[in-house]
């Protein structure tokens, strides 16, 4: 099953590329970053702990190069931003990963099956799971999460950034 949503996850990242594409923090930027951090957990849970899904470039370019002669064209180019965004993950996978493992122990052990929004919150901020990606892991292990209190936390830092947003601008060093 893994493999065959790490080359579906392939064809649609490098073809996000193709079209222009870049990972990044809002909309197609942000969908694109997603896939390509769910194919990375993908190989992980596959036992891929180094970087691997750039390198799966040259073998779409093989098969779909001839019907696609863009992704030919644009394969360094789709191997050089897939390896960067594969790079700043990896960077973060094994301490969020560790960080959720332990959590998902204690709460085996105390029999309770949702995670903490916050700790959920503290995933996404400070090692860039996604929430969805945080309850992938969980769903696998029959836990929720709780949804609410993430919103919340996100919410708290929106009005934080916003007021020191605020802050600079009174203060003018905007």
């Amino acid at each position: 099953v893994y493999k065959r949503q790490i080359a579906d996850h392939i064809r649609a990242c490098s073809f996000l590329i193709v079209d222009g594409v870049i990972p990044g923090n809002e909309g197609r930027g942000y969908v694109l970053r997603r896939i390509v951090r769910r194919a990375i957990r993908h190989g992980y849970k596959l036992g891929r702990k180094g970087a691997f899904f750039h390198k799966l470039v040259a073998d779409l370019v093989e098969e779909m190069g001839a019907a696609y002669p863009e992704l030919k064209d644009a394969q360094s180019r789709v191997t050089d931003v897939l390896r960067q965004e594969e790079e700043r993950f990896f960077e973060t996978i094994e301490h969020g990963m560790s960080m959720l493992e332990t959590e998902l122990a204690t709460l085996d052990a105390k029999g309770s099956k949702q995670l903490d929004g916050e700790l959920a919150f503290k995933l996404h901020d400070t090692f860039g799971f996604p929430l969805d990606l945080t309850a992938d892991v969980c769903r696998e292990r029959g836990i929720t999460v709780d949804e609410a209190a993430f919103d919340e936390a996100m919410a708290r830092q929106r009005e934080q950034a916003r007021s020191a947003g605020k802050f600079k601008s009174a203060q003018g060093l905007d």
